[in-house]
């Protein structure tokens, strides 16, 4: 069995005892913020608890939309967490849009991996084992409802807390194997060979190509990094805000992006795509990359 089965069947596992729990006790819904529709069958609604303690309320599934109902997350340091798998491990990689109206603010969850013995240097890390590793990325958009375009190995949702959530969600999807434009993978930082740059340090994953490359980034690294992305070379007199130049005539334009985090997801465009970091003590990034035209 591969690693990816192996924390495949702990969530499997995990989502049928409960399901199971909950049909035992008669099940639960929350209010989940949709705006207001034409009410859908009666078999649609269920009873849970309210905001306040001891109250019941009854409200209905977002219609065109699937519900889920959390369980005790799996993973090693989570067991007083709440997560929602609605994508489980995969071999392949998926990417798309997931939205999703909840019960309560949640945070946003999509894992890369497994990671091979040793690639876990630093990154926030998702295991059911201690021996099967992701790298994990968390985001925390401190809302119940909104939208987020995502690619990864796994997709779910998730809260700090040891009392169950729904969440009434739509995901479009792709499931795709590897190949020059859907790839992940765990790098290392080298010393930046930008001119100028000598003092930072630069993982890149996507190198300067003549093709020009448009996509979602989903990165897990060992400290905060910023995201770079490369137009070009420049034509001969070309200019642009940002320069980047290995050798001070070949210049090509920087979109140079901070988001003071080490874990994230960014929608890019350019003829290249890298990590950085303005120090030369070197990090560790995993990541996901789905390009397109």
């Amino acid at each position: 069995m591969t690693s990816v089965d192996k924390a495949a069947m702990v969530w499997s596992i995990a989502i049928v005892a409960v399901g199971a729990g909950f049909a035992m006790s008669g099940g639960i819904a929350l209010d989940t913020g949709a705006p207001a529709t034409t009410p859908p069958p009666p078999q649609e609604s269920i009873t849970t608890p309210g905001e306040h303690s001891g109250i019941m309320v009854t409200k209905t599934k977002v219609p065109g939309f699937e519900r889920i109902t959390s369980f005790q997350d799996p993973g090693m340091g989570h067991d007083e967490h709440h997560i929602a798998i609605l994508l489980p491990p995969s071999e392949d990689v998926y990417s798309g849009t997931l939205r999703y109206y909840a019960s309560e603010p949640i945070q946003l969850v999509s894992l890369v991996g497994p990671l091979s013995s040793g690639e876990d240097n630093g990154q926030p890390i998702w295991t059911p084992d201690g021996v099967t590793k992701f790298a994990l990325t968390f985001v925390d958009p401190k809302n119940s409802k909104g939208e987020w375009n995502f690619v990864g190995n796994a997709l779910a949702v998730h809260t700090m807390k040891t009392s169950p959530f729904i969440v009434d969600y739509r995901v479009n999807f792709d499931e795709q194997p590897e190949s020059d434009t859907v790839m992940t993978g765990t790098i290392e930082s080298i010393i930046d060979p930008g001119i100028g740059h000598e003092f930072h340090s630069l993982a890149i994953i996507i190198p300067p190509s003549e093709d020009v490359y448009s996509g979602t980034l989903s990165y897990s690294a060992s400290e905060p990094i910023q995201l770079v992305s490369l137009e070009g070379p420049l034509a001969l007199g070309e200019t642009a805000p940002m320069i980047w130049t290995p050798d001070g005539k070949t210049n090509f334009a920087l979109t140079f992006v901070d988001p003071k985090n080490q874990m994230g997801v960014w929608e890019f465009s350019g003829n290249a795509l890298a990590l950085h970091t303005m120090n030369t003590d070197g990090f560790t990034a995993s990541y996901a990359v789905v390009t397109g035209p």
